[in-house]
């Protein structure tokens, strides 16, 4: 049994989703680890702080990206709460990535 175009579009979009969360993901997690271990590390390794600043930024930008990307996983019907949640998470992270900037 064949799909119908709606739904193998759908599942298109999905994939790509899936696909765009990895890709986006992973240097998110990279530019937030390396602000935060730069923020609260030994300060051995980021003596000036350049990894702090250049990874909160990269981080929120990244971020921002995930946040719309990450709904597309979902179906359809779900999206909408799904944007909701993903854009009250990225202030949230946004707000903790800032304030250890600005506390460092």
């Amino acid at each position: 049994m064949r799909d119908s175009p709606s739904t193998a579009v759908a599942r298109g979009v999905r994939i790509a989703g899936i696909v765009l969360t990895a890709v986006i993901g992973i240097p998110f997690v990279l530019f937030a680890w390396m602000a935060l271990s730069s923020r609260f590390g030994s300060g051995a390794g980021d003596p000036h702080g350049y990894a702090l600043i250049f990874g909160t930024f990269l981080a929120l930008v990244a971020g921002i990206a995930l946040a719309l990307v990450v709904p597309l996983i979902f179906r359809s019907g779900l999206r909408a709460r799904a944007y909701s949640v993903s854009l009250i998470v990225y202030v949230v992270i946004a707000v903790a990535l800032v304030a250890a900037l600005l506390t460092a």
